[in-house]
């Protein structure tokens, strides 16, 4: 299993739009509204990293009012193997 967080930037005044249309997609496992450089956050897992690119590539990022996205794979989750 492939887990990684998406840092995601929004249009202006769209992040509760947008993170209402991510929180339903079924990669996801949690995400979060936040202040800063970027809008939200979401969690996802997924069986390998094939997935993980179609997700972010043909969906995630197809949301119109996603600006910019950066993916950081999780290296290890301790006591999981």
């Amino acid at each position: 299993m492939i887990s990684a967080f998406t840092l995601v930037r929004v249009s202006p005044e769209k992040n509760v739009h947008v993170f209402e249309k991510i929180k339903e997609l079924p990669m996801i496992k949690e995400a979060t509204i936040v202040y800063g450089e970027y809008d939200i956050i979401v969690k996802t897992r997924t069986k390998n990293m094939q997935e993980l690119n179609k997700f972010i590539y043909n969906v995630l990022r197809k949301i119109p009012q996603i600006t910019m996205t950066t993916t950081m794979i999780v290296a290890s989750i301790p006591g999981e193997k």
